[in-house]
């Protein structure tokens, strides 16, 4: 610090000119061997601390206020598993029954034919509408049928399969799935 020549204002070293008065100064240059020479006369820097805290308080009160908000709900919901039955059709679901417990009689190295029928009467699979399933197999264990049967069961609805006659005269068995329709869904708005 030093006061200005002609009207003795205290100045910091930096003003090219008094405030006071306006007279010029004379600024030293200064020189130091750890930060190196100055070439020109350096202001005061900002201290950038209180508005990187006003930053960080601002960020955080938004995200708190937004958690519960719209924007909050839909980054925080977790992803939509879409269910692929949903999105099938009834003769995909009856071609998928059909194909996996003939698979499965398969495996065990048996045979199997299918009869679908509504109200007794013999009908085309790819009739519409719900139908009655009656399925020949040729099972070297009783136990074996829940393995075959119970993977397929989620896609009796789609099928429109509400009941499925399993038969196995070898063995002397009968097994029978019965199926109710869900009731419809209301959706409340």
């Amino acid at each position: 610090m030093h006061d200005c020549p002609t009207c003795k204002v205290p100045l910091h070293g930096h003003e090219l000119v008094c405030p006071s008065c306006g007279t010029k100064q004379r600024v030293k240059l200064g020189s130091s061997k750890l930060f190196g020479s100055e070439q020109a006369a350096q202001k005061p820097t900002i201290n950038l601390m209180p508005f990187v805290a006003a930053g960080v308080i601002a960020l955080g009160v938004a995200g708190y206020l937004l958690k519960d908000s719209w924007i909050g709900q839909l980054i925080n919901r977790p992803p939509q598993v879409e269910d692929p039955i949903a999105k099938m059709t009834f003769l995909e679901a009856r071609n998928i029954i059909e194909t996996k417990i003939t698979e499965g009689v398969a495996a065990t190295g048996g045979k199997t034919t299918f009869k679908w029928q509504r109200a007794g009467a013999e009908v085309d699979k790819t009739s519409e509408g719900p139908v009655e399933v009656e399925a020949q197999v040729e099972l070297k264990d009783p136990s074996e049928r829940k393995a075959i049967i119970d993977p397929v069961k989620e896609y009796f609805e789609k099928a429109g399969i509400t009941t499925l006659n399993v038969k196995d005269e070898k063995l002397h068995a009968t097994w029978t799935y019965s199926v109710t329709p869900a009731p419809a869904q209301t959706q409340a708005e």
